[in-house]
């Protein structure tokens, strides 16, 4: 009887450990197939990203630029003009472009002025004209250079995938003596105004202008010569290191809590915790906190880091309460001197 006792106890004892092993033996399966399809990932999508960063290097230093309005019977009086966009405000909506060029004036020149609008696509449920900046033209021939902001349609919530769109409307005008702006008819402009569009923005690309009929857009005592959708996006390469580094990170940090001893992560914790919202310099740059999804998704890592760690600790002290039939382990670990 002796002998047939000492016998079952090994197998009592081996069914709970068995039972740990499985859990745990799934738990390392589960992190193999999530660490390979991370790795996969990364490697599948290096070479569109290689490639897109050698499209930016390969482009000139100011970016592209797209003719718009244009013409080759310019005349008498005629203004030519770059509208070139120089910065993207993400928190505020606005793009700011300069604007540049040359207005020839023969003889004595009437005042004219043109006028970029941030066109709405319903602009007849809103009330009043849509944003715009009139740029003064020079009473005799001359230069103009001057910089104009006008808001754009976007979500920096969607960071890297953020696009931002703009439907620029462009009115020529010549200046009465009272003081207000009469339009020019669409012949007499096209043949005193020709203008283009560029991209001189950081790390953004701009899309090639699509013309939209300018009437289609006309609106009470607004009358555009030229109507023109551009978008605004980011550069391949830039998604993919966010997609690819916020993953490995994230991979990593959860790696750190769970396959490593208890005993190891208390001491470290800080260091996953403030290595994880680290990559946020590197990723998202000096936007403020909680403004993009790259923000959301290193906080969530975080709260999911600090539960799991929360987890361990109880497991790790539940047996050592000796509460509610809680047995101290057979073996337990030496105390830390």
């Amino acid at each position: 009887m002796v002998v047939d006792a000492g016998a079952e106890q090994p197998d009592a004892e081996a069914q709970p450990r068995g039972r740990a092993w499985s859990a745990e033996r799934h738990l390392y399966r589960g992190g193999v197939f999530v660490v390979v399809l991370a790795v996969a990932l990364a490697i599948v999508l290096i070479p569109v990203g290689v490639v897109s960063v050698i499209h930016i290097l390969n482009q000139p230093a100011t970016g592209h630029t797209y003719r718009v309005m244009r013409t080759d019977t310019l005349g008498g009086e005629w203004t030519e003009l770059n509208i070139a966009a120089a910065s993207l405000s993400e928190s505020d909506q606005t793009v700011t472009f300069r604007v540049s060029g040359f207005h020839r004036c023969p003889a004595a020149c009437t005042p004219e002025q043109v006028e970029l609008f941030s066109v709405r696509a319903d602009p007849n449920r809103a009330l009043g004209a849509p944003p715009s900046t009139v740029i003064q033209l020079p009473a005799t021939s001359g230069e103009v250079d001057q910089q104009v902001t006008l808001p754009v349609e976007g979500r920096l919530i969607d960071y890297p995938f953020d696009r931002y769109h703009l439907l620029l409307g462009v009115a020529f005008a010549r200046v009465a003596k009272d003081g207000e702006p009469a339009p020019l008819t669409p012949r007499s402009a096209s043949s005193a105004l020709a203008y283009s569009l560029g991209d001189d923005i950081p790390r953004v690309n701009m899309s090639q202008p699509a013309s939209a009929l300018p009437q289609t857009f006309d609106s009470s005592g607004v009358h555009y010569d030229s109507v023109v959708a551009v978008t605004l996006s980011r550069p391949a390469y830039l998604k993919i290191l966010n997609v690819d580094l916020t993953l490995l990170i994230i991979v990593s940090a959860i790696y750190g809590v769970v396959f490593r001893p208890f005993t190891q992560i208390i001491p470290t914790v800080g260091g996953i915790v403030l290595g994880v919202w680290g990559v946020r310099s590197l990723l998202v740059g000096s936007y403020p906190p909680d403004s993009t999804g790259i923000d959301l998704i290193l906080e969530t890592a975080i709260f999911v880091v600090l539960v799991v760690v929360g987890i361990r600790s109880v497991r790790f002290m539940w047996p050592r309460t000796e509460l509610f039939g809680a047995k101290p382990p057979a073996n337990p670990p030496p105390e830390p001197r």
